[in-house]
């Protein structure tokens, strides 16, 4: 409590102070991935917002483990192996996932990339085409249903003028990276188009990778009061998987791929295809209207290292839409803000696992259709009292269907279905008590069921959904503040949150790379977060952040023991960065990054710890501005201290094949040649 208090006290010690300075990292941004568009530091929920200029300038853009580290209560890892993609969570949510993301909601352009089970992934993205990402930091299934820990929304860069672009990069382990972005403005319409390819050598033995990327989005002002958006994106990939591995087996040579994962020729592939409509319009001043429609085609296929159904396989086709009506009126002293809305999401898997005969697909061990149907119905409403005071209060409602279609049947029929309906509240109060000076607290919820792939991986190695593994269900309570003080802003947040029916990862010896899931009773979350943006001098910007999350089980057994008290493993309770960026409008630029993550548990025993590491990455470059062109070369080092540290702990790994070693120093440069402005 009394660090509650002096997290929400920390604006009134500066009551007093100048608020003259304003700059583009100062000023509040609108944010729209709450569903009601509001100016941040307005929001009763912690959001913390990254610009196109801090996600693409003097990045290497291969992914977006480089934007991650600068949000407070984000940790993310595996950034190296491409075969398992990106890993993020958000206050322990998303924590347990063995690849990708799981437990959290990711959008692209307000059109969902994450599945309506729960699972996305992010390298189907081009950080080079991105314009903005917005993060809730917290419980949101009131506003977007299942699997929404927290909220990842990221919105494409729309052309303000003509333009085209051409880029290449490449560095060390032979990462290579060409990318041509061509956008048009017309007076009513405008077209962003960008194509890019990524490859790379990888650090450890067999770790290549190669990624082709393709999106489209064109809008059109049908009117004054109504526009039309069209979205495409294409993603390509391949990438080996090499694997976890032991101790001694880092000790030895912690480039070594994992001698099983060669043998099998791990490796993850996918073709991605992605189609949207969005269609808003304004009804006068007091009404909107908004409707959507999407369809994702994703092929995917996968190769363990191991032989017993070691090869899998799914297509998958994810549709889905939605409609949302607004409604704002003033009443006397109190302003009003309705928003009513439905989702319509499902997901068909067609799931095949053969046996792995050393990369040869050999006799088919599983074959069943898998579907996930959601329909979510939402209501958010927002009174303002006076021009500083803001409650914001919402439910959804969500109607889940499971179903498994068993075409293998040597083992008998393993058909089954699982329905879910759940209520998910939210309130939050926000008070401005001085211009871009507020303080919040909120109360929200959320409810995350087992994504299919975790339902498919059965223990008893039978098709089917697993039968002891069920939905975990969560509640967020955080107090904050956002305010700006001259050339200082800060945004602090403390919270709790209780998790009923936990779903944790396991490995069994007998299926070494396969990972499977079961449900831990109960946990608490308690954490502080702390942001701060300075703007130094001129052209001088500093972003500093640092998370606490002290997780643990509050009652957890399985047959090998009692984990009671236990940290939660892969969330360090101590992270923290900084950031020193120096811009001018044209000529030398330099950036400065400095993560610091401390020790974490690998296992649910607590008995594996990791390191803590330090990483330092310079970025430098200069940008050459004549009237209608622009020339910008740049290089940057990683890992500048050279400290050797582990990219992604595998959590419960069998046989102790917990460490996934990162790379080294490592170099890149490039240049960017810009026709128009």
């Amino acid at each position: 409590m009394r660090l509650a208090l002096l997290f929400v006290g920390i604006p009134f010690f500066t009551w007093a102070q100048s608020d003259s300075l304003r700059t583009r990292n100062l000023n509040p941004v609108e944010i729209q991935s709450t569903r009601l568009n509001v100016a941040e530091n307005r929001s009763p929920f912690a959001v913390s917002v990254l610009s196109q200029y801090r996600l693409q300038v003097g990045q290497p853009q291969l992914s977006l483990f480089d934007a991650m580290g600068a949000i407070p209560g984000v940790f993310a890892q595996n950034p190296d192996n491409f075969a398992q993609d990106l890993r993020i969570s958000i206050r322990g949510f998303g924590a347990r996932s063995s690849f990708g993301i799981r437990g959290l909601k990711v959008l692209l352009d307000g059109i969902p990339e994450s599945t309506p089970d729960g699972q996305a992934k992010v390298n189907n993205f081009d950080v080079g085409s991105l314009g903005q990402l917005e993060v809730i930091r917290g419980a949101s299934s009131a506003l977007y249903g299942n699997a929404s820990g927290g909220i990842l929304s990221y919105t494409t860069e729309t052309p303000t003028s003509n333009f085209a672009e051409a880029q290449a990069v490449a560095g060390s382990y032979g990462f290579q990276r060409y990318q041509i972005k061509v956008g048009q403005k017309w007076q009513r319409s405008s077209l962003l188009i960008n194509a890019s390819r990524n490859q790379q050598d990888g650090y450890r033995e067999y770790a290549a990778m190669n990624n082709w990327l393709f999106n489209v989005k064109f809008q059109h002002e049908l009117s004054a009061t109504a526009k039309l958006t069209l979205l495409y994106n294409f993603a390509k990939n391949t990438a080996q998987d090499p694997g976890g591995l032991t101790m001694p087996q880092v000790e030895q040579n912690r480039r070594m791929a994992r001698p099983q994962n060669v043998q099998f020729q791990a490796f993850s592939g996918a073709t991605q295809h992605r189609t949207a409509v969005v269609y808003d319009q304004s009804l006068g001043t007091k009404h909107q209207v908004q409707a959507r429609a999407f369809w994702t085609n994703r092929d995917f296929e996968n190769r363990l290292a191991f032989q017993a159904g070691g090869n899998v396989q799914f297509v998958r086709n994810f549709t889905g839409g939605g409609a949302s009506y607004q409604y704002t009126d003033q009443f006397g002293s109190v302003s009003y803000r309705l928003k009513a809305g439905v989702d319509l999401e499902n997901q068909q898997d067609n799931r095949k696992r053969n046996d792995n005969q050393e990369g040869r697909s050999g006799a088919e061990t599983l074959n069943q259709v898998e579907t996930f149907r959601n329909i979510g119905a939402y209501l958010l409403q927002e009174f303002g009292f006076g021009k500083n005071v803001a409650l914001t209060v919402g439910t959804r409602y969500d109607d889940i269907q499971l179903k498994v279609k068993d075409r293998f049947l040597n083992d008998a029929d393993q058909s089954g279905r699982r329905t879910y309906q759940r209520f998910s509240p939210t309130a939050g109060l926000n008070w401005e008590y001085q211009p871009q000076r507020s303080v919040y607290a909120n109360f929200s919820t959320s409810f995350e069921t087992p994504a299919l792939t975790e339902l498919g991986n059965n223990p008893s190695n039978l098709g089917g959904f697993n039968p002891e593994l069920g939905p975990m269900r969560a509640y967020n309570y955080e107090l904050g503040t956002k305010a700006t003080f001259g050339w200082l802003k800060v945004d602090a947040a403390v919270f709790q949150v209780n998790v009923r029916g936990e779903i944790v990862p396991y490995q069994l010896t007998e299926f070494p790379g396969r990972t499977f899931y079961r449900n831990a009773g109960n946990s608490r979350r308690r954490g502080v977060e702390l942001g701060l943006t300075a703007e130094v001098t001129e052209g001088l910007t500093a972003f500093i952040n640092y998370t606490y999350s002290n997780f643990k089980y509050l009652n957890y057994s399985t047959t090998s023991g009692t984990f009671d008290n236990n940290q939660l493993p892969g969330i360090p309770p101590h992270s923290g960065y900084a950031e020193v960026r120096y811009f001018r409008p044209a000529g030398f630029y330099g950036i400065v990054q400095f993560r610091r993550n401390g020790t974490f548990y690998a296992d649910d025993a607590n008995a594996v710890r990791t390191d803590a590491y330090s990483l330092l990455n310079l970025r430098l470059g200069w940008q050459i501005k004549r009237n209608n062109w622009s020339l910008e070369p740049f290089v940057g080092i990683n890992n500048l201290l050279n400290q050797r540290y582990f990219a992604n702990i595998q959590i419960n790994a069998a046989g102790g094949r917990y460490f996934e070693p990162a790379m080294d120093r490592t170099f890149f440069g490039g240049v960017k040649v810009r026709l128009g402005k």
